[in-house]
């Protein structure tokens, strides 16, 4: 009986390849043999030596990224050969996989680390949706359907409370983005986002709480389990800085001049540079640096998980609000726009990015206008 062929294995025409560098990282490039030529397309993307969990992402999504383009640059050159030249078949990529292109090319632009981890998020949101939908088959209903889950999916937080609305805004942001540069690279004929608006999501604008200055100072006044908690939270009164922001606040981003003090950062949320003025109000709350080196946080214990701890606080003050640490931030805004300082400037002191967040604030002052002039009405009634 005649022994079976052994079957050969077809060779990929592109392979990935790694490369060793002296800082320790592994640079990732292609290895293309084609036409009986060899040629090497260096992505520009590299691997982290994994000394943690975080390091760990990183690899899996520059590695799943590395794939993506593998991938594609197998289609193209299998495309080539069967003489089609046009882009059309690159819609038949799945929606994730564009995504990965997409940051690519945000992050060849210049794109911030802030970016960089929201369309990583929005990958994710995609994969656990429908990971299997491809960028041609992507229409209206999906889309719907993608927003709907964001808006009733439980967060990943110890609550567990809904998204952000701020946060399906992001979200559905860069899928518009991803899906337009598809339009501008001949892949779609048109968007299916198009008609799909921010109305949809926003509904009815959620009440904004914030503090008085008698509930500040009744806050000030009142013991709190978590001396760190309080101390930030009063900090972030007064300076109006975020919980993310605050938490990898480093001693070096403290900035001493003259006798006044700064802190340039640059904002965990949205990745732009922030330079905000300390007042002696929020510099009061600042713990001592001690021995702590310029790269140590300044509240090195602050944790997120802090909603109990500060409701508990509030409570013990006699305060009957929904509290969390965004409050301050809250009342930040909404005093220093009652103490008369201009929109734009409460804008760069809030590190926004457009002045239409920060009009939210105005709407609570001019109620408190309307209402400080209905006062003296009532006061003359005859």
């Amino acid at each position: 009986m005649a022994r079976p062929k052994k079957q050969v294995k077809a060779k990929e025409p592109v392979r990935l390849r790694f490369n060793k560098l002296k800082n320790g990282n592994t640079s990732i490039y292609l290895d293309i043999y084609h036409d009986g030529r060899r040629s090497y397309q260096f992505l520009k993307l590299y691997l982290v030596p994994e000394t943690d969990y975080a390091s760990k992402i990183q690899n899996a999504n520059t590695l799943a990224t590395a794939n993506a383009i593998k991938a594609e640059k197998i289609l193209e050159l299998t495309n080539k050969v069967a003489g089609i030249t046009d882009r059309s078949y690159k819609a038949r990529m799945l929606l994730t996989d564009w995504m990965k292109v997409y940051h690519d090319y945000v992050m060849k632009r210049g794109g911030t680390k802030s970016a960089s981890r929201w369309i990583n998020c929005c990958i994710a949101e995609l994969e656990e949706y429908n990971g299997k939908v491809t960028l041609a088959e992507v229409d209206r209903e999906y889309l719907l359907g993608f927003m709907e889950r964001l808006l009733t999916r439980k967060a990943y937080t110890r609550d567990h409370g809904k998204l952000a609305k701020e946060t399906v805004f992001l979200h559905l942001d860069y899928i518009r983005a991803a899906l337009n540069y598809a339009v501008k690279e001949n892949l779609l004929q048109k968007s299916p986002y198009k008609g799909i608006k921010r109305s949809m999501v926003a509904g009815k604008e959620t009440k904004r709480e914030y503090l008085t200055v008698d509930e500040i100072k009744r806050l000030i006044k009142t013991p709190c389990r978590r001396p760190d908690m309080k101390a930030a939270f009063l900090f972030s009164c007064f300076c109006g800085l975020r919980i993310m922001d605050i938490k990898l606040l480093c001693w070096k981003n403290i900035i001493r001049n003259n006798g006044k003090w700064q802190v340039e950062i640059a904002q965990y949320k949205t990745g732009v540079l922030l330079y905000l003025p300390l007042n002696m109000n929020a510099r009061k709350w600042l713990p001592e640096q001690g021995d702590a080196s310029p790269d140590d946080p300044v509240f090195p214990t602050l944790s997120i998980w802090y909603k109990h701890v500060l409701s508990d606080w509030a409570k013990d003050a006699g305060i009957d609000k929904r509290f969390s640490f965004h409050v301050a931030r809250h009342t930040f805004a909404t005093l220093a726009l009652t103490a008369g300082v201009d929109i734009y400037t409460t804008s760069q002191l809030l590190g926004h990015t457009t002045i239409r967040h920060t009009q939210r604030y105005a709407r609570i002052i001019n109620s408190k206008k309307n209402d400080a002039v209905s006062l003296l009405d009532s006061a003359f009634v005859q």
